[in-house]
């Protein structure tokens, strides 16, 4: 009866240590405060910066401090066109970028970044991401490098600030033009000019020293804030290379597994957030540099019709033969096609 008793009794406690033991590391899982750091293709203080910026704000409030976020900008911890490899070996925790950035690795990358003369509009590209297989395909091929992708943030319209006038697609025969790479630099090299690959923060400094004639990059107002305009005589906007371009947020793979359950379906809903501000804060804050920029003497260009008509069907065939470049590719870009035909825009 005794023995009986005090078997009971070791397996009671036992029992209370695990309970206890569990319920400790529960509750310390809920206390943990996760501190990471992300690299931003955007130069601190421009408009793309302080959207993502605002954005980490928004999260550290709505995780209750669990997850807080500091922010570097281009080049802070390494290259801009190194941002994938800092992820995948963990040197930072995540990064958002330009997905053109990686084709060097994959030419799916710069496939769906921005499909060149096929998307009409941004709710076009979000429907197909989140709604079409889009984000499932670039998950897949960012899992690759051991790197979870999170979702997108669009750019709406890029300009093309330039020392030479662009009034049609022959005034881009001869001219140096910095390009992020992918599907744009292959229309440029179409249109007789020739490509540069710089990152955003060297761009001021190469339109300045006439390392190039010209250079596009995401929004107006973020050429604006990075004062693109003082090195500039001409923009041309709309331009046809960048009707529409897709940034991802990426997070290492492991880094985001030690997530628990509730903080990773916050992180997933606040990409909605994410996109928000980008998007939103750009529209908004271009409508006004475009002003700003005209103020300051510079001379607003835009193309004919039919040069538009023109570079949009040679993207289109572009777009096709970059579809042969990789397995990847193929995929991503015979989904966005089937998405459109669909849709009835491409035939």
């Amino acid at each position: 009866m005794r023995k009986n008793f005090a078997k009971c009794l070791t397996l009671g406690c036992i029992a209370i240590c695990f309970c206890l033991t569990f319920f400790t590391n529960q509750a310390a899982a809920k206390d943990k405060v996760y501190k990471w750091r992300f690299q931003t293709y955007a130069v601190p203080g421009s408009v793309g910066f302080k959207g993502f910026e605002k954005a980490i704000e928004d999260l550290k409030v709505a995780t209750n401090g669990r997850i807080q976020i500091k922010l570097f900008g281009v080049g802070s911890l390494v290259g801009p066109f190194d941002q994938l490899d800092g992820v995948s070996k963990g040197i930072f925790e995540g990064a958002f970028n330009a997905g053109a950035y990686y084709a060097g690795k994959d030419p799916a990358f710069a496939a769906y970044f921005s499909l060149i003369g096929v998307w009409d509009k941004p709710s076009d590209v979000k429907v197909w991401a989140h709604h079409f297989g889009g984000n499932e395909l670039i998950s897949q091929l960012y899992s690759k490098y051991k790197v979870q992708y999170l979702g997108p943030a669009l750019v709406g319209a890029e300009p093309i600030m330039s020392n030479v006038p662009l009034k049609s697609l022959e005034d881009f025969k001869g001219i140096k033009i910095r390009a992020a790479g992918g599907l744009s630099s292959e229309l440029f090299t179409r249109l007789g000019a020739s490509p540069v690959k710089m990152g955003g923060g060297d761009l001021y400094t190469g339109l300045d020293t006439k390392v190039v004639d010209a250079a596009e990059f995401v929004s107006l107002a973020e050429n604006y804030d990075m004062g693109l305009h003082e090195v500039s005589k001409y923009v041309l906007y709309p331009s046809f290379h960048g009707p529409i371009a897709m940034c991802d947020v990426i997070v290492n793979q492991k880094k985001w597994n030690s997530l628990p359950e509730d903080l990773q379906a916050i992180v997933k809903m606040w990409m909605y957030n994410v996109d928000a501000n980008f998007d939103y804060m750009s529209d908004a804050e271009s409508i006004k540099a475009l002003q700003k920029m005209k103020e300051k003497g510079l001379e607003q260009t835009t193309l004919s019709s039919e040069d538009m008509q023109k570079a949009k069907d040679i993207s289109l065939e572009i777009a096709l033969e970059w579809a042969q470049k990789s397995e990847m590719s193929g995929k991503m870009v015979e989904s966005i096609l089937n998405f459109l035909r669909l849709k009835g825009t491409v035939e």
